[in-house]
This record gives C-alpha cells, structure tokens and sequence, in this order.
C-alpha cells in the first residue's frame, strides 16, 4: 500500500521535535507498505533549524519537503508560510505522484488545517482515500485559548475548513478520546471516528552507551545512590505547561525536611521566569537543565523517582489529551505526577501515578509527599502498571498497524 502523510511540521531522528510521522512511516514501511512523510521545507520545529529541500531518507522513513519561506515567531511570517504550504501541495503531490506512482491514502495531519482542503482535492484527483488527522480542535483552540472571538475572521475560515473536512473524510483520526461528539456536530458521519493517540517506540528504553558521558544522567547516577527522591520534568518549558505550580511546591516540601530533587529539562519562553521563581525561594530543590537528545533524556527518566506533566487549566482539554512525555514516562516504568484537568485520565485508568491540581503548588506538593513514603517495591509496580499499558496499547508499531486497520487496508503488502 503506498500511503501518504503530510504533517507541515514533521520531525524525527535529526530533523525535528514531532516524530509521530517519522514512526508511522517506519513502521509501515518495516510492514511492507510504500510511505513518504511529506513537510514544510521550513518550520519552526526544526533540529538543527535550518531549511530543507528534495527528500531524506531517516532510519527507514522518507521525507520529501515541500518549498517555503523562512519565518521568526508566530506572526505573519507564519501565518505566510502556512499558506504557501497549502497552496503549493496539489502541484507539488502531482509531481510526487508522477514519480512514486498514485497514493492509496493521504493523510493530512493537523497542527493548521489551512492544508486539509488541498489533501482532499489532491486525493480526488489521485484518486486516493483522504484522511484528516486531528491534533488541536479548530477553531476552539483559536477561541479558548487564543481568545479570539466567533465573529473573527481566521475563526469563520477554520471552521469553515474543519466542516469541508469533516464532511469529507473517508475517515477522521483524532488524538483525542473524547472528540467524537464535536466532530459529529460539525458534520462526521457516524463510524469515521479513529482514536490514535501519541505513542512511544518500545525501543526508546534502550540505552545508548554514549550517554554514559551526558552530565545530566550522571549527576541523576549520583543523586540515586544517595538515595534522594528525585521527580523529572523533561519537556517545553512554556506558558501551556504550568510548570510555575511544581516550582512553587519545592518551597512548600523544603518545610518537610525532605530528600528531594526536582529537575526539569528544556527549553522554553518560560524558562527565565521560572529559574527567578526558584532562586527567589531558596529552597535549592529545583535545578534546571538544557534540552537533551532523547537517547539521553529515556536514560534519565530510568534513573528518577518519579515523572511530572502539566498542562494549564483549559475547557479545550475536556476533549482529553495524548502528551508524548506521558507515554515515555509510562514506558521507563515510572510513578507519574499528572497535574493536568482533561477528559481523560491515564494515570486513573492504569494505577501508575497520583494526580494533582496544576494551579496548585500545595497540591503538588501533596502529590509528591504522597509518593515520597511508598517502598521501592510499591513505586516499582506502580511504574510497572504505567509500562504494561503503555506495551499493550500506545507502542507506534501498534498503532501504526490500528491506522491502517482503522482504513481497512490490513496490515500486509
């Protein structure tokens, strides 16, 4: 089966942060099938930041990168990009399908929808199933968190948009569990449902001997030894993190006397403001590390006493969430702290963690407390709760096979 996958900000080993194309098209082409991920020849996502052009091949998943503009921030330099993204991809999956041979399926995958309506006119030409993969729910995003109003008019575009794709779907994946009856009122026809969520590469918990030499997991080495509870926090340090609460806890747990280190690892337009928050309390619990290849940051995670995610407070996530971080920790069979208010809860439904309010530096705080006395024996099955379901259920070879299961394409050549 040859099946596209256009994600404007695709990343993966050496080229950017979001690898969810990058696993999908390893793991279907390992599964005999023909994939190209095809992405924007410039991004904001990108590692190292630079522009790309004509194809890549990556541990086994091809790239092919459609002509933009460089852009700073997110203004219209953005926003222009976008656009050119969307303009330029029907000529340019004519020339991919001249050369490759026609698509079976194009999946267009979501952080803007402005190139959904090319996917689909490029699939009707091609002749190829059209799929419309949803990663943020738009407009609402653009309205709660945004704050834009209905009547704005990149509001009543999106919108527009996302009833054309809806309404013309083959199907409609959605990395979020509770989605189904939004969608539905915007025009999908019952059955075009498919949950996806983020995943992990089982593969991921082997660790590379290079990373003996990262300062980062030997100073984590260390603290183990001493026996100090250490809680990680490994991602974007920014503004729908909410990670202020967490480094406000560390004064609250400084009044208990006890053993513990908080690190968090990143980078972010946050990250300044909570460095000041940090030294301002004094507690020298909280230490902060640069962004740290992946190889290095699974082998931190297998040395910590526990993981934290948080994610703002918004009505957006009552669709549910699906954060990458979640399913590493999960999968290093780590305790996890899920400061997050969404309509689903991972760390509920497996036992593998404690929630806690992520406005909430007392609550946090309590969470942490609540992990501090357990045994090893007792955070050991709790992590290892969180790593069975994260083997059972959110492995990319699992769910690249559901994808192309949920198509009815099978999972052979």
């Amino acid at each position: 089966m040859n099946v596209w996958y256009v994600h404007p900000y695709a990343g993966g080993p050496g080229v950017g942060r979001y690898w969810r194309p990058y696993y999908f098209s390893k793991f279907w082409n390992e599964a005999g099938h023909r994939t190209i991920v095809i992405s924007a020849g410039y991004h904001h996502l990108l590692e190292p930041d630079e522009k790309r052009s004509g194809s890549a091949v990556v541990d086994g998943a091809e790239y092919v990168y459609v002509p933009t503009i460089r852009y700073l921030g997110n203004g219209l330099g953005r926003m222009l990009s976008m656009l050119i993204f969307a303009f330029a991809l029907v000529p340019f999956a004519l020339l991919q399908a001249a050369k490759r041979g026609r698509p079976d399926a194009i999946i267009y995958s979501s952080p803007h929808p402005f190139a959904a309506v090319s996917c689909w006119f490029a699939s009707k030409i091609l002749g190829a199933k059209f799929i419309f993969e949803v990663r943020d729910i738009w407009p609402l995003s653009l309205i709660e968190l945004g704050g834009l109003r209905p009547s704005n008019p990149l509001v009543r575009i999106t919108g527009w948009i996302e009833k054309f794709a809806y309404a013309r779907a083959d199907k409609v994946i959605s990395l979020l569990p509770c989605a189904e009856p939004h969608m539905l009122e915007k025009g999908l026809e019952s059955g075009k449902f498919l949950w996806v969520p983020n995943g992990v590469d089982a593969r991921d918990i082997q660790t590379q001997a290079s990373v003996n030499d990262s300062a980062l997991v030997e100073y984590l080495k260390r603290l183990r030894d001493e026996g100090v509870f250490v809680v990680v926090y490994a991602g974007a340090h920014g503004e729908p993190n909410a990670l202020e609460g967490l480094v406000r806890s560390a004064r609250l747990l400084a009044q208990h006397n006890a053993n513990i280190k908080i690190i968090l690892v990143g980078k972010g337009e946050r990250k300044e403001h909570l460095k000041a928050i940090a030294s301002q309390d004094g507690s020298g619990l909280v230490e902060f590390y640069d962004q740290q290849p992946k190889e290095v940051i699974m082998a931190a995670l297998k040395l910590a006493s526990a993981g934290y995610i948080s994610l703002k407070s918004e009505p957006i996530f009552r669709f549910g969430v699906s954060p990458n971080k979640l399913w590493d920790y999960m999968l290093v069979g780590l305790p996890v702290i899920f400061a997050c208010r969404a309509g689903n809860d991972p760390i509920g439904d497996y036992a593998c963690g404690v929630s806690a309010d992520p406005n909430s530096p007392q609550d946090i705080a309590s969470a942490i407390l609540a992990l501090l006395p357990l045994s090893k024996e007792e955070r050991e099955q709790m992590g290892q709760r969180g790593h069975d379901a994260v083997v059972e259920h959110y492995t990319y070879n699992k769910l690249a096979q559901k994808v192309l299961q949920g198509l009815d394409c099978g999972v052979g050549k």
